[in-house]
């Protein structure tokens, strides 16, 4: 750093601090005609360029590479920890790639004079000092020979001024070196005391630096921010209503009727976790991990126009596992994440047909011309969360459903074989609150196609009395719904 112009710093986003504003306000403070505060995006992207780990764990060799890509002077990193009302900012500083004794900072108003007064001062304090000392230890360096010179000339002009009457067995020459050998042996005697007790000094500073920095980290915010969560647990409610209309051939009296239900409440639970993301959510292999997904219909009761009165129970679940591959765009907690998927999942709906008279007519069906399905599939997914600010995200997940079977419907004596393709989309908000708690509201879609093949099954083509013609082609299930779970992050 030259004495002409203000050092420059690069200060990277601060740890802890979810929004960003913190980092803006830190660098609102220092800048001005002591300090050059490089820009953010700048910053980050040589940040992100280099791929380094976490800004808590920046080396001595790290810190070089971005001072030296950012042409900076200076590097200070920051851990936001807050406690109450009270704030705390733990800095760590790197001047030329060298790391120095870092300092702490409380507060309650990032954006009050004295805050930014006192933080200023104490970091061009701490610059200014460290360039001190660089440039003390050059001069001793280059000019130590010279130093003991002197002292030399000044311990023989000492010794010349002596009393001629003391030891006049000696002459002066033999005096004059007497004296400087023993002055020079004191010197040395205490530059040793001075150097023991420098690096006593220097040791217990970086213990108590070393003991502040570990009571910091420990109630510092937490480094698994929403959008690199390593685990994720969600409850909640769901909510939705299911159609199922077939494609039919006009002027088909008997053909079966279009089906849709009112909204059934259901329960709902998730679940994320991501291994690496324990040790280093900042690393590519953080991303790895697994989701899993249930939800059952609490009530869902029918009735036939046939049997009126009598109350048809169904049992409706879905479920899915599968891995994950989650990208993050950014170190920050602000940063938006990409997530890739694939699951193996079933969905049900069964109705139970015990309490109706008629339950053996109609393939099967009874007396509730309704057929019963059972999915399972390969769904490959791509979803997104991208945040808002600091607490709102916006999230979505699509899937494509590949159907390997479809239960019931497809037997012979109901609809016959099909081909099926489904699609499940959902999306919505997220809002964090406290780091390690969020809650999700989402809106739902699925929808499985039916094409029925050659001519079908008997529904699909005997309900007319003649199996030769095909009456039923396709059909469409769709449900439609919606779930707000709240959930717990690590």
């Amino acid at each position: 750093m030259t004495a002409s112009a203000a050092p420059k710093v690069a200060l990277p986003a601060i740890e802890g601090d979810v929004t960003g504003d913190m980092r803006d306000d830190v660098a609102a403070a220092l800048e001005g005609d002591q300090l050059t505060i490089l820009g953010e995006k700048e910053v980050n992207r040589v940040y992100d360029r280099l791929n380094l780990e976490n800004l808590s764990e920046l080396s001595e060799k790290q810190a070089k590479k971005l001072s030296t890509d950012l042409e900076a002077d200076a590097v200070v990193t920051a851990v936001l920890a807050k406690k109450g009302k009270t704030k705390t900012l733990k800095f760590r500083l790197f001047v030329n790639g060298k790391k120095q004794k870092g300092f702490t900072v409380q507060f309650k108003n990032a954006k009050s004079n004295k805050f930014k007064t006192k933080l200023r001062d104490k970091l061009v304090e701490k610059l200014s000092g460290e360039e001190a000392v660089a440039k003390k230890e050059a001069v001793d360096d280059e000019e130590g020979g010279t130093v003991k010179k002197r002292k030399a000339v000044k311990t023989e002009e000492a010794a010349d001024e002596e009393d001629p009457r003391s030891e006049p067995a000696k002459s002066k020459k033999v005096a004059a070196k007497e004296t400087s050998k023993d002055e020079g042996e004191g010197e040395e005697e205490d530059d040793e005391d001075s150097k023991k007790k420098k690096k006593k000094k220097k040791a217990a500073a970086r213990d108590d630096e070393e003991v502040e920095e570990t009571a910091i980290e420990a109630r510092m915010a937490p480094k698994h921010t929403a959008n690199r969560a390593a685990a994720r647990a969600d409850l909640g409610v769901s909510f939705g209503n299911r159609s199922l209309v077939f494609k039919q051939r006009a002027n088909f009296p008997e053909g079966p009727q279009p089906f849709r239900s009112s909204p059934v409440p259901g329960m709902r639970f998730e679940a994320e976790l991501f291994p690496f993301a324990f040790i280093n959510p900042d690393s590519i292999l953080a991303g790895l991990g697994g989701a899993a997904e249930y939800d059952k219909t609490l009530v869902m009761n029918l009735e036939t126009s046939a049997e009126r009165g009598v109350q048809v129970p169904v049992d409706q679940t879905a479920y899915s596992f599968g891995g994950r591959f989650r990208f993050a765009f950014g170190k920050k907690p602000t940063s938006p994440t990409v997530t890739l998927g694939v699951d193996f999942g079933r969905r049900r709906w069964k109705a139970d047909r015990s309490k109706l008279m008629d339950r053996t007519s109609n393939g099967g069906l009874g007396s509730l011309d309704l057929p019963d399905t059972n999915y399972q599939f390969v769904a490959p997914g791509l979803g997104f969360r991208i945040p808002i600010g600091g607490m709102i995200a916006i999230v979505g997940y699509g899937e494509a459903l590949f159907v390997s079977k479809a239960g019931p419907i497809q037997k012979a004596e109901s609809y016959g074989k099909a081909k099926i393709f489904g699609v499940s989309t959902e999306g919505g908000l997220e809002v964090v609150i406290f780091d390690r708690f969020a809650v999700r509201a989402l809106f739902e879609f699925t929808q499985f196609g039916y094409d029925f093949q050659g001519t079908g099954g008997m529904l699909a083509n005997s309900r007319d009395g003649d199996p030769g013609t095909i009456d039923v082609g396709g059909a469409t299930d769709r449900s439609i719904g919606g779930v707000i779970t709240a959930a717990v992050l690590y």
